[in-house]
């Protein structure tokens, strides 16, 4: 039997970091790959990425995250982009073989 890859995607939603899934608190990866969830550096990169991504959202009368604002994104645009290349580069460093990187969240900044 062949081993499968597992996969782990970048994406960004409101209050969750590139790497998905994550805590929302500390930023730390809940992917369910050990040698990702244990890392001591993403936490870190994943949840400041994370705080950028989310400040762009307002909010409606019910405090509800409603409408993405692009200016805000812009401004944000090149500090998230070099956190998502120090995650995916530290992901590549603690690669085992184990996993294989889905990056849709790059692609989304990129075209802001």
């Amino acid at each position: 039997m062949i081993n499968q890859k597992e996969k782990v995607k970048l994406m960004f939603d409101y209050l969750q970091g590139p790497i998905w899934t994550s805590d929302i608190e500390t930023g730390e990866p809940l992917t369910g790959i050990d040698i990702i969830d244990d890392d001591k550096v993403l936490p870190d990169l994943n949840l400041r990425c994370s705080e950028l991504y989310s400040e762009c959202y307002e909010f409606d009368v019910n405090n509800q995250p409603c409408i993405f604002n692009e200016a805000t994104a812009k401004k944000n645009k090149k500090e998230i982009l070099e956190l998502l290349a120090k995650i995916k580069d530290r992901l590549d460093e603690i690669n085992d073989g184990t996993f294989y990187i889905e990056d849709l969240a790059t692609k989304e900044i990129e075209e802001l």
